[in-house]
């Protein structure tokens, strides 16, 4: 129903931000990951899927679209619901999930709430049946670990300047003066915030 939403992060909680789009307040699940990447008080634009059932309308958002075709495959497993799948994606980035799968690694997938042994090797099973067969689930998961252009393309702090309206240069210069000033410790919403504030100086 929605592609996306973009609007003012009024609020978060920890498993949902409220998205103020021109006064009207959406209630978006996100990933544990994209809720520590966005502060309270900034414009985003989150890629949406719209979950409707009889007695409830959900939103739940993502960053990047790999992220939100992901958590569509996984809904297409048994007994994989929209919260199950969302706390995989938190727990796991489309790289360390596509290494789970192809390595066969149920573990990996038990350490996610809501996700049981049985379901985990379901999931893997069911994963690991479809790549190969189609081609979008295997650009995703089948991208290799050493290259340097892709580490940047998957830098989480970029990914979130982006989604804040900044080019992809503008994002890795000012990810590059944020953790240089912070040190490599700091949590990627403070390297945002301090991103930000350094791009308001130049």
């Amino acid at each position: 129903m929605f592609t996306f939403l973009r609007g003012h992060v009024a609020e978060k909680g920890p498993d949902r931000i409220a998205l103020d789009v021109n006064g009207v307040g959406y209630e978006v699940f996100v990933p544990r990951s994209v809720q520590q990447k966005l502060p309270v008080g900034i414009d985003a634009t989150l890629l949406t899927h719209c979950h409707i059932r009889e007695d409830a309308f959900t939103i739940f958002g993502f960053l990047r679209e790999d992220e939100k075709t992901l958590f569509q495959m996984l809904l297409g497993i048994s007994g994989v619901g929209p919260k199950v799948a969302i706390a995989i994606l938190g727990a796991m980035s489309p790289r360390e999930l596509g290494r789970a799968v192809t390595e066969h690694d149920v573990t990996a997938f038990t350490k996610v709430q809501g996700v049981g042994k049985k379901g985990a090797q379901r999931i893997v099973l069911e994963m690991k049946a479809k790549l190969g067969q189609d081609p979008v689930l295997n650009a995703i998961l089948g991208e290799p670990d050493t290259d340097e252009d892709d580490e940047d393309a998957r830098d989480d702090v970029i990914d979130a300047l982006c989604a804040l309206g900044c080019t992809i240069g503008e994002a890795k210069k000012a990810a590059q003066r944020a953790r240089k000033e912070l040190g490599d410790d700091a949590k990627d919403e403070e390297v945002v915030k301090a991103a930000l504030r350094s791009m308001a100086k130049v």
